[in-house]
C-alpha cells in the first residue's frame, strides 16, 4: 500500500529484529528537540501492550497483510501490564571550526619519475562563526597521526608538518609525500588512511590516539602505474616459405609509461634441431631506433610507437612456434608468439605460391653439386620481345646457359638471389593473427579455392574406409558425434548418437595409417555438456596435431580450437580471455574463413605425411637415351635439389621427365614431335596435356591409336589445349584413374590438384602394363578362345570388371560378361 509522504512502514515479524536509521542532514546551525511519532498496528505509541492486541483484534488495520495478522498472537500478562516511553530526539547542528580540502589524494606513479608530492590545505572558521563559543582558547590545535597506519603502509607516505595551531581566519598546507620505494612488491594499488585529530596531544604514558575519535581522515590511494608494451598484430603468423627464402613483416610496439631515452631490447631463443645443433632463424632488428624518442608532454597520452623488423628464414624444414621476448632496463619483460614454417613441398608451401603465382617461377639450374629446381623471381619483358600470353605451356632449355627459359612467355633474370625478401604489405596484413581463407573475388582466393576442390576431392574419393563418401570442408569433418540419454516405456535409460553418420577423422586416420592414433579411442562418442564435450575435442584434437607434427606434419600454426565446429569454438571462446595473445574473438564469417583454411592444412599435411611418403625418395636409375634428348638433367642419373620440392616430389618429376623424353616420339609420327621440355613444375607444364598423355601411353600403349594419336601437339589456341586435355581426361576415366578431374582443371592446372593426380597415376599406372602374353591363334572367318586362371588370395570374394582396350579391342569378347566375380577358395 503506499504511504503518506514522510511516513516509513516497516513490518516485522515474530522474533524478528530490525534496525532503524534516523539520518541527521542539517542545513544551518540550529537544535532540535522533539518526540518522534510512532504507530504500532495502528495503535499511537506509547500505550499498553494489551491494547494494541485488543483493539487490532476488533479492527483490522489497513497495514496488516493477511500473513501477519495470522502469525498474532496474545501477549502474556506480564508483558502486557509493561508501559513503553516515547522516543525522544535531540540533535543540534554547528559548524565544523576547521575544514580539510581535499580529504582523498590520488598518486598516480610511475616508475621512472620522482615527484610523488601534494597539498591539503587545513583552514580554520572565521572569528564570527557561531561555532568559536564551544572553542576553549584562542584557536584549535591539530595533528597527524600516521602510527594508525596498517604496517607496511606507514613508510609510504609522509606528512609534513605533522601539527600545527591555527587560529580563527587562518589556513595552513599540508605535504602529503609518496615514497614509491615503499611500496609492496606485487601490489598495484595501495591504500592509506591518515586520521585527523583536533587537540593538545596526550601525554606520553599512553598512546595518544586511545579514546579519541579523529576529527577527519586523509585518504591516499597509491597507483602504480607499471610500464606496458602493445603489440600491432597480437601474433605473428608468417605464410609458410620454401626453404632458403626469406620472409619478413613489421610489427609495431606502441610503448607506455616510459621515459625518453629507454632502451628496448629483443631476444628469441635458439632453436635445437634432431642432432642437437641449434640455428636462429628469427631475426629482429629496429630499423629507425630501439630507444623511446622525445615526447610533447602537451600531449594527453604518452603512447610511443616504435617500429620493429621481424625476418624468418631457414635452410632446412622447419615448423616453428616461439616467442619475441621484448625486454627494458628495469627488467620488464613483453612475449609475442610467432609462427613461422619453411618446408620445401609443394602441400606446405601452397599459399605462397598463391601469393607469388604472377611474379615468381619454379626453374631449373645446374648447381655445383646437383640439379636444383627453385623458385626465382622474373620480370615482364619489353614490348620489342612480344607479347605475354598464357597459353605458352611448351618450356625447352637454352644449352649455352643450362637455364630454363620459356621464349613465348616470361624471361627470368639470374641476378636474383635466393634469399630474396617478401613485401610484409603483402604477407601479413595488419592485426592477422590467425591463418584465414583470403578476401573473396581475388586471384588469391580463386586459387585458394582450386586446392580447396582438390583436397575435397581426392579426400572423398580415397580418404575412407569402405569406399567413396563426400565430405564438405570444413563441415563434414569438424562435426561432433554425440550422445543423448532417452528413456523407453519400461523406464530404462540408453544412448543414441545424434547423427547417423558416425564417420570423423579419426576414422580417416585409422584407414590412411593402419593403426590407432596413440591418444585417440574408436569409436569415440561425446558428451552432451557443451563444456565436457568442448575439453574432450580439444583432447582429440590436441592428439592428432601432436600425431602429425611427430610424422613430419608442419602445423604449428594450428592450434586444437581452431577444429572446433561452431558451437564448441564459441565456448572455447568464451572461457579464454579477449585480448590475449592465446585469447579468440572472431566473428561468424573470420570463423569460417579460419575453420575452412585450418582443415585445409591438415588435410595437406595429413596426405602429405600418410600418401606422399609412399614414393619413394630416390633410386630411379634409367637414364635417357642421348638420342631423346640433347641434355640429361631430370633423369635420376644427377643429384637433385630443390628449395620448394621434397625428394619425393623430385622423384615423380624425373619419373615424369623418363617417360615423356621416351615417348614423345613414340606416340606422335616424326613430323609431329613436340619439343623436347623438362618438365620442372606441377601446373604449367601440364595445361597442354601432353606430359600426361606420354605418361598414359608409356604404361598403357594400346591407347596410343585410339586415343593420343590425334592430340595437338603444338597447340596455338585454348581450343587445341582443351582437345588435348578432353582426350586425356577421357583416357583416365576409361582406366578408372580419373580423381574426378575435369578437362578444364587441366587446362588451367593447379599444382596440388596435379600432384596429387600423378601420386595416383604413379600407384595406379604400373597395374596397367601387361603382366603377360596371351596368345590367341586360329583360321579366318573362326572364333576361338583362350582361358586364364585367375585366384584369389583374400578372404572374401573379388569382382573384378575386365576392360579390352586398345585400337582392335571391337575383335574380342568375354562370353561370360564384362564383371568376373571370384569366390574366396577358388583356383
Amino acid at each position: 500500500t503506499e504511504t503518506e509522504p514522510g511516513m516509513t512502514v516497516v513490518e516485522v515479524g515474530d522474533g524478528q529484529t530490525e534496525e532503524c536509521f534516523l539520518v541527521f542532514s542539517p542545513t544551518q546551525v540550529t537544535s532540535y528537540d522533539f518526540s518522534l511519532p510512532l504507530m504500532v498496528n495502528g495503535v499511537k505509541w506509547p500505550a499498553s501492550l494489551s491494547s494494541f492486541f485488543t483493539s487490532s483484534s476488533l479492527s483490522t488495520p489497513p497495514l496488516l497483510t493477511a500473513e501477519s495478522r495470522k502469525d498474532i498472537r496474545t501477549p502474556s500478562s506480564s508483558i502486557a501490564t509493561e508501559e513503553l516511553q516515547s522516543m525522544w530526539i535531540q540533535a543540534t547542528a554547528l559548524f565544523s571550526p576547521l575544514e580539510m580540502s581535499p580529504t582523498s589524494l590520488q598518486y598516480v606513479v610511475e616508475s621512472h619519475s620522482d615527484i610523488f608530492t601534494q597539498t591539503v590545505e587545513l583552514k580554520a572558521e572565521d572569528e564570527h562563526c557561531v561555532c568559536w563559543q564551544a572553542v576553549a582558547g584562542e584557536g584549535l590545535h591539530w595533528w597527524f597521526d600516521l602510527s594508525a597506519a596498517e604496517a607496511g603502509t606507514k613508510e609510504l607516505c609522509v606528512v609534513a608538518p605533522t601539527s600545527g595551531f591555527l587560529r580563527p581566519g587562518q589556513s595552513v598546507y599540508v605535504g602529503v609525500t609518496i615514497d614509491p620505494e615503499a611500496i609492496r612488491i606485487g601490489e598495484k594499488v595501495s591504500k592509506v588512511s591518515v586520521p585527523l585529530y583536533l587537540g593538545e596531544k596526550e601525554n606520553k604514558r599512553r598512546p595518544i590516539n586511545e579514546g579519541l575519535q579523529s576529527y577527519r581522515k586523509l585518504s591516499v590511494i597509491v597507483a602504480l602505474k607499471l610500464p606496458s608494451i602493445t603489440f600491432h598484430p597480437r601474433q605473428i603468423l608468417f605464410t609458410p616459405v620454401p626453404l632458403r627464402r626469406k620472409i619478413e613483416t613489421t610489427l609495431t610496439l606502441q610503448a607506455a609509461g616510459y621515459p625518453c631515452g629507454t632502451t628496448l631490447s629483443a631476444t628469441v631463443d635458439d632453436v635445437e634441431m634432431e642432432d642437437g645443433t641449434k640455428m636462429q632463424p628469427i631475426s629482429v632488428i629496429f630499423p629507425d631506433q630501439n630507444n623511446t624518442p622525445a615526447q610533447d608532454y602537451n600531449q594527453e597520452a604518452d603512447v610511443i610507437s616504435l617500429l620493429c623488423e621481424v625476418s624468418f628464414c631457414s635452410a632446412v624444414p622447419l615448423s616453428l612456434c616461439t616467442a619475441i621476448t621484448f625486454s627494458d632496463h628495469m627488467h620488464n619483460r613483453f612475449k609475442i608468439g610467432l609462427c613461422a614454417v619453411a618446408d620445401n613441398c609443394v602441400l606446405t608451401v601452397w599459399p605462397y605460391m598463391a601469393l607469388h603465382r604472377s611474379d615468381e617461377q619454379i626453374v631449373l639450374k645446374t648447381g655445383a653439386t646437383a640439379v636444383e629446381a627453385i623458385l626465382q623471381r622474373y620480370h615482364t619483358p619489353s614490348p620489342a620481345s612480344g607479347p605475354i600470353t598464357s597459353l605458352s605451356s611448351v618450356s625447352s632449355f637454352d644449352q649455352s646457359s643450362s637455364t630454363y627459359n620459356n621464349s613465348d612467355s616470361f624471361s627470368y633474370s639470374d641476378s636474383v638471389s635466393g634469399d630474396t625478401y617478401i613485401s610484409p604489405k603483402r604477407d601479413t596484413p595488419t592485426g592477422l593473427c590467425i591463418p584465414q581463407f583470403p578476401a573473396a573475388n581475388t586471384k588469391e582466393e580463386l586459387y585458394y579455392q582450386h586446392v580447396l576442390l582438390a583436397v575435397k576431392r581426392w579426400f572423398s574419393l580415397c580418404g575412407w574406409p569402405n569406399g567413396p563418401h563426400p565430405i564438405s570442408i570444413p563441415h563434414t569433418l569438424r562435426r561432433v558425434v554425440s550422445e543423448i540419454q532417452t528413456n523407453n516405456s519400461i523406464g530404462r535409460s540408453y544412448c543414441v548418437s545424434q547423427n547417423k553418420d558416425t564417420r570423423s577423422v579419426v576414422d580417416m586416420l585409422h584407414h590412411l595409417t593402419g593403426r590407432q592414433i596413440p591418444g585417440i579411442r574408436l569409436c569415440q562418442t561425446f558428451s552432451n555438456d557443451v563444456h565436457q564435450r568442448t575439453t574432450q575435442l580439444l583432447q582429440q584434437h590436441g592428439a592428432m596435431l601432436a600425431f602429425l607434427r611427430v610424422q613430419g606434419a608442419c602445423l604449428s600454426h594450428i592450434r586444437p580450437e581452431y577444429l572446433l565446429d561452431v558451437l564448441e569454438f564459441r565456448h572455447c571462446c568464451s572461457l579464454q580471455e579477449k585480448g590475449t595473445e592465446n585469447g579468440l574473438d572472431c566473428s561468424p564469417l573470420e570463423y569460417e574463413s579460419l575453420s575452412k583454411r585450418s582443415w585445409t592444412d591438415v588435410l595437406l599435411q595429413i596426405y602429405k605425411v600418410l600418401v606422399l611418403s609412399r614414393v619413394p625418395e630416390k633410386g630411379l636409375n634409367t637414364p635417357l637415351n642421348p638420342r631423346d634428348t640433347d641434355e640429361i638433367l631430370l633423369d635420376g642419373s644427377q643429384p637433385l635439389d630443390s628449395n620448394i620440392y621434397s625428394p619425393r616430389e623430385l622423384y615423380l618429376l624425373s619419373w615424369l621427365n623418363i617417360n615423356y623424353q621416351k615417348m614423345r616420339r613414340t606416340v606422335w609420327d616424326t613430323d609431329r614431335v613436340p619439343s623436347s621440355r623438362w618438365i620442372v613444375n606441377f601446373d604449367l607444364d601440364f595445361t597442354d596435356g601432353l606430359v600426361l598423355a606420354a605418361l598414359v601411353a608409356a604404361h598403357c600403349p594400346y591407347l596410343i591409336r585410339s586415343h593420343f594419336w590425334r592430340m595437338y601437339t603444338t597447340p596455338s589456341s585454348l581450343e587445341q589445349i582443351l582437345h588435348n586435355n578432353i582426350i586425356v581426361a577421357q583416357a583416365l576415366t576409361l582406366l578408372g584413374l580419373n580423381i574426378n578431374i575435369k578437362p578444364t582443371d587441366l587446362s588451367d592446372a593447379n599444382p596440388v590438384q596435379i600432384l596429387f593426380l600423378c601420386v595416383h597415376l604413379y600407384e595406379g599406372l604400373p597395374h596397367y602394363q601387361p603382366s603377360q602374353t596371351l596368345t590367341l591363334t586360329g583360321g579366318l572367318h573362326n572364333t576361338f578362345s583362350e582361358q586364364v586362371c585367375l585366384k584369389n588370395p583374400s578372404s572374401r570374394p573379388l569382382r573384378y570388371k575386365v576392360l579390352l582396350l586398345g585400337e582392335d579391342a571391337h575383335l574380342f569378347s568375354l562370353p561370360g560378361g564384362s564383371m568376373v566375380t571370384i569366390p574366396t577358395k577358388y583356383v
